[in-house]
């Protein structure tokens, strides 16, 4: 499998945006192929403070924003000088078969799991740098622009998501079924945007074609080389990377997926599932699940937990 493995940045361009720019004598004006007044509507809905970030997505899979003012009777964009672009890689997984759990894990047991669609996901957790570059806040306990983002609830995670997918002119995944918090959400997997990885996605990608049961190793006697253990988050790439040039997936923090998970006898009902372990050095093995609140307004982000990137290949 190892040698059929292909690592590549996401190097598409993409000619199909719904807006376009075009730059004139230090200008932008918004061309949109929606009309005036339901573009109006549109941005008076979703950005009540007419300012929009645009971002443009080079060949080399770098984050670029480009500051706006919104003129709404003319409908153009004042041009600001860009910062500095944010690289962030993906690893391209492809489809293939694994054993997915292991024998000590009740709620994991071990059995043959086929991954039906290639799938990017991202070389590091989502960095400081790159959350606040996109959000305009660090939430993180452990400062540090290198280091993973923590303190993420799984719905900051998702509203991550979806921003960065809007600002890259990309089909949001994710989307509101009901009113409600718990479990009111769901998943379009065909879309191209951004998402969380499904728990099969990320012990697929973490084990890398081996059975170890660390990401990168299998002796416990060699996790130090791969896995953030500490006392609090280190910058990602740190450690050594697994097979396939993922970096942490053992320790630093852990990361949130789709799933849901209901513990038994919790006071709480709606729980999401992370993975990876983190710092804190318990359950750091690949098929260990963790669950975790995320309706309880007093326990839901923890200075532990993060996240990684994914998105679906589509044609």
């Amino acid at each position: 499998m190892l040698e059929n493995l292909r690592k590549k940045s996401l190097t598409k361009t993409y000619h199909d945006l719904n807006h376009q720019i075009s730059f004139e004598q230090g200008h932008a004006r918004f061309e949109n192929t929606l009309s005036l007044e339901s573009q109006k509507q549109r941005l008076s809905t979703e950005y009540t403070d007419h300012s929009f970030p645009h971002t443009l997505l080079g060949a080399s899979n770098k984050l670029r924003l480009f500051q706006f003012s919104y003129q709404p009777k003319h409908l153009e964009w004042l041009y600001a000088e860009p910062e500095p672009a944010i690289e962030f890689n993906m690893i391209y997984c492809p489809m293939g078969s694994f054993t997915m759990g292991h024998g000590d894990q009740k709620d994991n047991p071990p059995r043959t799991e086929t991954i039906k669609r290639p799938f990017l996901l991202g070389e590091t957790e989502v960095t400081q740098e790159l959350y606040e570059k996109v959000m305009g806040k660090n939430p993180s306990h452990y400062k540090g622009s290198q280091n993973p983002i923590e303190k993420i609830e799984w719905l900051g995670s998702i509203s991550f998501c979806n921003t960065l997918s809007l600002l890259q002119g990309l089909d949001q995944c994710y989307t509101k079924n009901s009113k409600s918090l718990d479990f009111g959400w769901d998943c379009d997997f065909s879309k191209n945007g951004y998402r969380l990885p499904t728990e099969m996605e990320w012990e697929y990608a973490a084990k890398a074609g081996t059975d170890n049961l660390y990401a990168g190793t299998t002796h416990s006697d060699q996790l130090d080389n791969y896995a953030v253990r500490k006392s609090k988050t280190y910058p990602t790439k740190t450690k050594l990377p697994n097979e396939w040039g993922f970096y942490d997936m053992t320790g630093n923090v852990g990361e949130w997926c789709w799933e849901k998970y209901y513990a038994p006898n919790s006071a709480y009902e709606a729980h999401r599932v992370y993975r990876g372990g983190s710092f804190l050095d318990e359950g750091l093995s690949l098929t260990k699940r963790h669950a975790e609140s995320f309706d309880d307004p007093k326990r839901r982000a923890y200075p532990y937990v993060g996240f990684r990137l994914c998105r679906s290949v589509v044609s």
